[in-house]
């Protein structure tokens, strides 16, 4: 079953020619993901994110920012995307908590740390697209919900919970 589903992936890597993304690519073969295209450019890949219904995006740390706002924040909040609800998976050498949080509040899916073993990458895709996170929109964030442990909660509940696939509008935020 998990061949069928990483066959039929199509992922978009964001970030240069560097040895993380090279590392990234043969670990993405060996799983058995053949749909990969690569673009340096973070302007590009979010035209590419307005025009095709990708899987999944790996993007670099070092990725420029668009309009000013970190690649996660545009991907998720830019106007014509076709699923703002994608995986985002941010790529970094050494993840610290404090860069953890930092992605995860910019609206990154997740953090993988590089080198990474084709399991690895294999459950942390297989989790985000089979069974994902409810996606939280407000107007200060917009993403996957940050807590990995739902908790009682005693109170108002202020979020609107999108599901998954949904057609956001951010016209509002």
């Amino acid at each position: 079953m998990d061949k069928e589903l990483f066959s039929s992936m199509r992922v978009l890597l964001v970030g240069g020619k560097s040895h993380p993304m090279l590392l990234l690519r043969s670990v993405m073969h060996i799983a058995g993901i053949t749909q990969v295209t690569h673009v340096e450019d973070s302007r590009r890949a979010l035209e590419l994110l307005t025009m095709d219904a990708f899987s999944a995006v790996f993007f670099e740390d070092g990725v420029a920012a668009c309009d000013g706002l970190p690649f996660a924040i545009a991907a998720r909040r830019k106007e014509s995307m076709v699923n703002p609800m994608l995986p985002l998976f941010l790529l970094q050498e050494r993840a610290r908590r404090r860069d953890v949080e930092k992605a995860r509040d910019a609206g990154a899916t997740d953090v993988l740390t590089v080198p990474m073993s084709p399991a690895t990458l294999m459950t942390k895709l297989k989790t985000a697209i089979q069974t994902p996170r409810p996606f939280i929109v407000a107007p200060e964030f917009f993403g996957p919900d940050r807590r990995g442990v739902r908790g009682a909660f005693y109170g108002k509940e202020r979020r609107v919970r999108q599901p998954r696939k949904t057609r956001v509008n951010l016209t509002h935020i």
